[in-house]
């Protein structure tokens, strides 16, 4: 940040845009979640999202069917 603006702003300025820009760093290092650090977090949530594929199973429901199972109207048409 510092070398690519100092021709552009001021060293009053570019002095506030580096805290500016270090700010989400430095609030990394006081990240927890489950034990984790923000290097580890971010990983782990790079692996099980993009990585490591997931096996999505699709199974047919014949909601239908499954009503007629508790119901008189099974009966009234002698369906089985």
């Amino acid at each position: 940040m510092y070398f690519g603006l100092r021709n552009v702003v001021g060293t009053g300025e570019i002095g506030w845009i580096c805290v500016l820009a270090a700010f989400p760093f430095a609030l990394g290092g006081f990240f927890t979640y489950n034990g984790m650090t923000l290097e580890r977090f971010v990983l782990a949530f790079i692996r099980s999202e993009f990585l490591y594929p997931k096996k999505l199973v699709f199974r047919a429901e014949n909601l239908y069917a499954k009503a007629l199972d508790h119901s008189t109207i099974k009966e009234a048409l002698k369906i089985d």
